[in-house]
């Protein structure tokens, strides 16, 4: 894991350029008051960096770092590939992404590109390489965050399917060995040439749509590869590359892309007030979505995050008043933040920072509550969350990486998912399947992970065993007065190889509930299928 700060880092994303008047030393002395250390800034504004095609301003950001800088509040720098300028948009209209209809994705949001696009990869090397050129020793910069919660969409652009069929001809060799391997022969479906494979529109074959999927997610992580690599030529030997992942994202295997970047950075948003009772939230606010409802789902959330590389983590967002839009305002009770953040520590985390510092006065979010309201004045959440960065300052080191021990092991994969998603294996209340529901393009869905065997990415579920793997026993956990803690289980779980790759190998547990919330445990090796 990369090197932190020893302590957990506390604040906020801050976006001094969406303030309709000036009023930086104000926001910087108000957070010293209420200890952040912490601040993440420039990931959402790739038209103020750079106005016109390649005319950059980039001084804008320079007091915002000095300013923090002085006051001991840290620095994340985000690259801002994930929203693009109007001006790239109406000269280059071909990398918009295109659904499986053919339709491009309409203007006027966010993420709407496709990132394999060379016009878009051009311009995004571009701006990146400027920026960080521009302020990578800065001394207030301790990391980098590339894109922002990679993975919304699943391009079907025509050069996307040609890559497609490209990459199924290096993996199968010929078309005979996928005929066979996919079961082809199957409604008539055998290929004679690679020519005749046909596009995901309208497909009804589960190989080929968890193929689809599994090469999606590779895109995505080769994208955020790619980033990341630029922003080490500049980077010190002490500063971190990561992005934040919404781990509900069609687009993302989390497993193989956090293996690319030094720490993961997760943005675990969850439903305030009633939904934190306990055991559980009212039947009403089930089932998960993007958001977790319930302490238990809290949790889990963290745990997801830790097992992505099976170590603490970064909270790069979280719930800093009511989440969603305006007619949805449920602000946290008295304690809640708290009861949130220290939740959040104890499962590993390093770094709690709220999205945002200030309620937005525009845009699509402006009913998103920050950590100050829209009037800009210190309230009820501000002076919560001051108690709460006293505490971390008085803690410090004390809880910075605290390794969460592990109960109950839940197994994730996301080959599983991505075929489950399609072909749901339970049925809802009116007898009809069951599916994941989201917020826009993506959503916050939970569990452990499995490393998939990129030989078997789309294998069929006929070509595959179900071997167990069996935990063993685990010595007793102790507690700090040095007596064993008499919750402490060994465990056992199950997962699906294929028969052309390796049997799973059990990896030591990432998380746990100690009898609380459901933990996390990995394997290794083997993908899981229906």
């Amino acid at each position: 894991m990369t090197t932190l700060p020893p302590r957990v880092l506390f604040g906020a994303a801050y976006y001094h350029e969406y303030q309709p008047y000036e009023r930086l030393k104000t926001d910087l002395d108000l957070m010293t008051e209420a200890k952040f250390t912490v601040i993440r800034v420039g990931e959402s504004v790739w038209s103020t960096w750079e106005p016109e095609n390649g005319r950059f301003e980039l001084d804008w950001l320079q007091p915002v770092l000095d300013g923090a800088h002085e006051r001991g509040i840290s620095v994340v720098l985000g690259t801002p590939t994930y929203a693009v300028p109007p001006w790239l948009a109406r000269q280059y209209p071909e990398i918009a992404a295109e659904d499986a209809s053919g339709k491009p994705a309409a203007w006027g949001a966010r993420q709407e590109v496709d990132i394999t696009h060379p016009a878009f990869l051009f311009h995004a090397e571009r701006v990146v390489r400027a920026i960080v050129a521009r302020y990578a020793s800065h001394p207030a910069v301790i990391g980098f965050q590339v894109d922002n919660e990679p993975g919304p969409r699943l391009p079907h652009n025509h050069g996307v399917f040609q890559r497609f069929a490209d990459d199924l001809r290096r993996r199968y060799g010929d078309v005979e060995t996928l005929n066979r391997e996919w079961g082809l022969v199957y409604w008539s479906h055998r290929l004679t040439t690679w020519a005749d494979l046909w596009t995901p529109e309208g497909n009804a074959q589960p190989q080929y749509d968890l193929a689809w999927q599994a090469f999606q997610a590779r895109q995505t992580t080769e994208f955020i590869a790619w980033q990341a690599g630029i922003v080490r030529e500049y980077t010190r030997p002490e500063q971190f590359v990561t992005t934040c992942l919404a781990y509900g994202s069609p687009g993302l295997e989390d497993d193989a892309m956090t293996d690319t970047l030094d720490v993961t950075a997760g943005n675990p948003y969850y439903d305030m007030q009633d939904s934190l009772t306990m055991p559980g939230p009212p039947r009403e606010k089930l089932p998960q979505q993007w958001m977790a409802y319930g302490a238990w789902a809290l949790h889990h959330s963290a745990d997801r995050i830790y097992s992505s590389r099976q170590e603490p983590f970064l909270i790069t967002e979280t719930n800093a008043q009511a989440i969603g839009g305006s007619s949805d305002n449920r602000p946290a009770f008295d304690g809640q933040w708290r009861q949130a953040a220290w939740a959040l520590v104890a499962r590993g985390a390093r770094m709690i920072e709220y999205w945002h510092w200030h309620t937005l006065h525009f845009g699509t979010e402006t009913y998103w509550g920050g950590v100050l309201p829209h009037s800009g004045r210190p309230g009820r959440a501000y002076a919560e969350l001051a108690r709460l960065g006293a505490e971390f300052e008085r803690a410090g080191d004390l809880v910075a990486g605290i390794t969460p021990d592990a109960d109950i092991a839940m197994v994730y994969s996301a080959p599983s998912k991505w075929l489950m998603r399609k072909h749901p294996p339970l049925a809802g209340p009116d007898g009809g399947p069951t599916r994941t529901r989201t917020r826009g393009s993506s959503n916050r869905s939970t569990g452990a992970r499995s490393r998939r065997d990129d030989r078997c990415g789309s294998c069929t579920p006929a070509s595959c065993t179900t071997p167990v793997a069996n935990a063993p026993e685990s010595p007793p956990r102790r507690r700090p007065n040095g007596t064993p803690s008499s919750s402490h289980r060994g465990c056992t779980w199950r997962t699906t190889g294929c028969s052309t790759g390796s049997p799973p190998t059990p990896k030591r547990a990432a998380t746990s509930c100690s009898g609380r919330a459901p933990a996390t445990v990995t394997t290794r090796r083997g993908p899981a299928t229906r």
